[in-house]
């Protein structure tokens, strides 16, 4: 039997075809410089472009970007708001 995607996973098969999608629009936006070009030299250009060279030109951070149309405002806490168990001791530290 031929199985596309994850079994049982849908949130996984999201992400798979999400990253379908970002990878056909930018083979779709190289069309017209590509031509000629063999499919695996426009699909390694495609990543390339994908994984080394997109950038943000605000300087945010990918949570930033991600939640940038959001009205909350994320600020970075100089602590994180966790307890630790201090295996010698036994005791928990934390702020």
């Amino acid at each position: 039997e031929h199985v596309t995607g994850i079994p049982h996973n849908p949130t996984g098969q999201a992400i798979i075809e999400r990253a379908h999608g970002t990878l056909k629009n930018m083979l779709l936006k190289q069309e017209g410089a590509m031509e000629g070009k063999s499919a695996s030299e426009k699909l390694a250009k495609a990543m390339y472009v994908l994984n080394f060279l997109n950038q943000w030109s605000d300087n945010s951070s990918p949570i930033q970007k991600h939640f940038g149309s959001s009205t909350v405002h994320y600020t970075i806490r100089g602590q994180a708001p966790v307890m630790i168990k201090n295996l010698e001791t036994g005791n928990w530290e934390g702020p």
